[in-house]
């Protein structure tokens, strides 16, 4: 199971999210593995699938191949561990897999999660 190590309190600056922002994720009831927006469970196939609320905390992960029209949204693993793709908002430089974000905005009809970076990376290098 990949551990973004995102349970500490302290992990992202709240001031900087907006205010009542919900991302609605789902549970499967029978093996209790979590999803986002999907009709059947991926793993055991059942459709009793419960809505739940999302810290709004996750981790940047490795984009694979994407088209033109995708150029800006990332894979993000939330902490209760599902992905989605979501609209980063902070310095292009410092968008790379790693590094850890807060829920911004929450999807609308149509749209994609908006996040923001937890941590600003400077210019001169990533470390």
């Amino acid at each position: 199971m990949f551990h973004t190590g995102l349970r500490n309190p302290g992990a992202c600056r709240t001031e900087e999210s907006a205010e009542g922002t919900d991302l609605y994720f789902q549970r499967c009831a029978w093996c209790h593995t979590t999803t986002f927006q999907r009709l059947l469970c991926p793993t055991c196939g059942s459709t009793d699938l419960a809505p739940q609320l999302s810290d709004g905390e996750g981790v940047i992960t490795v984009r694979r191949a994407h088209t033109a029209a995708e150029a800006d949204l990332w894979p993000v693993h939330m902490a209760e561990g599902f992905v989605v793709r979501c609209r980063v908002d902070g310095p292009p430089h410092a968008v790379r897999p790693g590094v850890r974000v807060k829920l911004a905005s929450a999807a609308d009809t149509g749209r994609r999660p908006v996040v923001r970076l937890c941590e600003e990376v400077p210019l001169d290098g990533w470390f």
